[in-house]
């Protein structure tokens, strides 16, 4: 475990700076927000992950052996990107996003990839990493934080149909780790809500989650 943690960084760790500003005022709001995390210096990543803050911490749970994880552990850093664009939510999950969907965010000299589409970001540092049977746990401080103001002029309202696309995602994971056919009546149900209540980028992500599912 001290490996983990060395490799995780520390609390005591002077190698990044801790900035003091409100993470709520960039969409991390508490109990869990659903964001998409970007991490990787060399080699880009992405993947949907819930910031959760409880009790006063914020912390992530990352499943062990994604290269989210691996990322983590290597560099104690992660940015969590608040998006509204389902279709980047699917993507990000199934497949890997092109170098041309980040840009690069300079900090204590090294390159931190944030999304393009991204409304808002926060980079974290990631100290006292522990794992527990599939996940790993680190406790989140907050670096830095910046708006794409050229993506804020266009904030979209709630919409079922996003949320429907979201919540089928989180089920067509836990369905390819489990093979559980009960989630398969999950990903239906919120299928026919996105049918229902989305908008065309929604129908056309159910249609890309039904294509990695291979699903008809």
């Amino acid at each position: 475990m001290s490996e983990l943690n060395n490799l995780c960084g520390s609390k005591e760790s002077k190698f990044f700076f801790k900035a003091d500003f409100d993470i709520s005022e960039y969409g991390i709001l508490p109990e869990i927000c659903e964001t998409i995390v970007s991490t990787g210096f060399e080699t880009p990543n992405a993947a949907p992950i819930g910031i959760i803050q409880k009790n006063g911490t914020t912390f992530v749970r990352i499943f062990k052996g994604s290269q989210t994880g691996e990322n983590v552990f290597k560099e104690g850093v992660l940015v969590a990107n608040v998006v509204y664009d389902p279709l980047l939510l699917v993507r990000a999950t199934f497949s890997k996003l092109e170098l041309s969907e980040f840009d690069f965010l300079k900090l204590d000299g090294r390159n931190f990839p944030v999304l393009k589409a991204a409304l808002s970001w926060v980079a974290f540092r990631c100290v006292g990493c522990k794992t527990t049977g599939r996940a790993l746990l680190a406790e989140l401080l907050p670096l830095q934080a910046g708006f794409r103001a050229e993506n804020r002029k266009a904030t979209p309202g709630p919409n079922r149909g996003f949320n429907a696309v979201l919540e089928a995602t989180v089920h067509a994971t836990r369905y390819q780790l489990t093979g559980d056919e009960k989630y398969v009546g999950w990903i239906r149900h919120y299928e026919e809500l996105v049918r229902k209540c989305g908008g065309e980028k929604e129908k056309e992500a159910i249609n890309l989650l039904y294509n990695v599912l291979d699903f008809e």
